[in-house]
């Protein structure tokens, strides 16, 4: 039992449990679930005194009075800190005429994947019960916890896996980890993606439910092993009796053990081998100080100097050694990504003018090339040029284009099955060219023929989608020396093993969507990633390949 020392808004006292106040309103205002009417209850404790902003512990599937009596009784004890708790009902869409059935939110809001459930509360539940009940509401997410059962249960642990930056908190009794949504999948992220701040007490049931979705009982002794896998700070239960069984008989426990410590942050799991194998401990996202607009198809020299194409405002800079800043060419002609040469020469692309230029060390444009509206680009270190031409317009029925370029000559390679060709990688061996696809899960692969044609394509590194979106993203792309591919996707950075397999998803602290990747620094070991408007960056152990690094003999990856 942890008695509190620091309640952000009284002290406890143990011999005091007065009983708090409820207070309940109808919420009709959403823009995140447009249409929707739903009920909100709010409990306001009696030691709440509105001197500073309270810790939150939001319910899904509104009020359970039973829960009132035990918080009161905890938080006069000082086993949990004072929070107001927030008891959302799910949206209903009502029928334009009486009689006719309704459409039910409940499935669509609590298990879809994706961060719009915690954008809801966080943007608007949350706003409307501080306005609403004049209350100090805490937005450090270290103060907020969210809860709830079946559909309740994943919704609230989606929440937080999602967006650590609102709530790390989690009770989930009998989650739907199923797929009804995409939900089934949050197992397998959890493997691979870097571990979230996030503290959980879970539960099942040995007679949970079992439908056309999946196996209750089976899929959360999965979301068990996958947290286990992954080193989080997390119990797990599993209870005698039907589906949700044991929600109040483990309320109090699941309370104590998620608010523990508490004010002290949740810290992350220790995370998964394979993630291990990648992140240095201790060493987060940093953002890279300096005006960035959106910035695209960064490239790393063999100096480790970083060069990136700013679109939105047309120029080309450098990001040196000592992580400086700079401008290396103010008229970036409408390029739209740039690669490096093996003399460290720097191209640029341009899927507006269809002009490829080379620049010299002082930021001088030459003309290299014309006729061919690229997207990205690659040096083979032999001096032959790849580059890049997605499908023209929105379509992607004519596939793309991969256009060759030596000795003064140019070679177009119908590309029919890329929808929309996109970065370009050479494994350091040398011999496998990977080509992005923006418009599908898919990075390619392909032989790499001494005249520069392309044999044995496959559809080889396998991305994961967000459910929301209908394609991974892919943009740019690099190897790393220890035969890994880094690939810039809608979930942050995706590391695949050499025989396809994605292991490792570095997430950007804010979720944003990342546009480039590209490994540089004085060690060649500092992973950028750039997203539109920021730059992130961290040291890691892998380390930059390029144009200007010899060919290696590789050892696969381990599974």
């Amino acid at each position: 039992m942890t008695a509190f020392s620091q309640n952000p808004t009284a002290q406890p006292n143990p011999a005091v449990a007065s009983e708090g106040v409820i207070k309940e309103f109808t919420f009709a205002e959403s823009t995140i679930f447009p249409g929707t009417t739903r009920e909100v209850t709010v409990f306001i404790p009696a030691q709440y005194d509105g001197s500073k902003p309270a810790c939150v512990y939001v319910r899904q599937d509104g009020y359970n009075a039973e829960e009132k009596p035990l918080l009161e009784k905890m938080i006069a004890a000082g086993e949990i800190p004072v929070f107001i708790g927030v008891f959302v009902n799910p949206g209903v869409l009502k029928a334009p005429v009486a009689g006719q059935f309704e459409r039910r939110n409940r499935c669509f809001e609590y298990d879809g994947v994706g961060d719009r459930f915690a954008r809801f509360i966080n943007d608007e539940i949350l706003p409307f019960v501080a306005q609403s009940c004049a209350v100090k509401l805490s937005a450090d997410p270290n103060d907020r916890a969210i809860a709830g059962a079946s559909s309740g249960g994943i919704s609230a642990f989606n929440a937080a896996w999602e967006r650590p930056d609102l709530f790390r908190r989690v009770y989930a009794n009998s989650g739907s980890f199923v797929a009804f949504r995409g939900g089934h999948e949050l197992p397998t992220l959890v493997r691979k993606f870097e571990p979230q701040p996030v503290r959980a007490y879970l539960t099942t049931a040995t007679h949970d439910m079992e439908n056309c979705a999946g196996d209750w009982f089976l899929i959360d002794q999965e979301m068990d092993k996958a947290l286990k896998f992954s080193g989080y700070d997390y119990e797990f239960h599993v209870i005698e009796g039907p589906h949700c069984a044991g929600w109040i008989d483990h309320f109090s426990d699941a309370m104590r053990f998620i608010w523990k410590g508490w004010p002290q942050p949740v810290r992350p799991g220790t995370g998964a081998p394979r993630v291990r194998d990648v992140v240095v401990d201790n060493a987060p996202w940093e953002p890279v100080p300096g005006d960035f607009q959106a910035p695209r198809g960064p490239a790393c020299n063999s100096k480790g100097e970083i060069f990136f194409v700013d679109v939105k405002t047309n120029r080309i800079g450098r990001i040196g050694l000592d992580g400086s800043l700079s401008v290396f060419a103010s008229d970036a002609a409408h390029a739209s990504s740039l690669f490096i040469g093996p003399k460290d020469e720097l191209y640029t692309v341009s899927e507006i003018t269809g002009e490829v230029l080379v620049y010299n060390a002082e930021g001088k444009a030459a003309p290299f090339a014309s006729g061919i509206k690229g997207a990205y680009g690659l040096a083979l270190p032999s001096g032959g040029i790849y580059i890049s031409a997605p499908a023209p317009g929105a379509s992607a029925e004519e596939g793309s284009t991969l256009w060759y370029l030596k000795d003064g000559q140019k070679t177009a390679i119908p590309a029919p099955e890329i929808k929309g060709a996109s970065g370009l990688a050479l494994r350091p061996d040398q011999w496998l060219l990977s080509i992005g696809d923006g418009r599908s899960k898919w990075v390619f692969s392909c032989q790499v023929q001494p005249d520069g044609t392309l044999i044995n394509q496959e559809r080889f590194f396998w991305l994961h989608v967000p459910d929301w979106e209908d394609d991974a993203g892919a943009q740019s792309i690099c190897y790393a020396q220890e035969n890994r591919l880094l690939v810039a996707t809608r979930f942050g950075v995706q590391i695949c093993a050499d025989d396809g397999p994605t292991q490792v998803i570095l997430p950007m602290p804010d979720r944003r969507r990342t546009m480039g990747v590209c490994l540089g620094g004085p060690e060649l070991n500092t992973l950028y990633a750039f997203c539109d408007g920021k730059v992130w960056k961290r040291p890691v152990k892998l380390h930059a390949a390029g144009a200007f690094t010899p060919a290696v003999t590789l050892t696969g990856v381990p599974l």
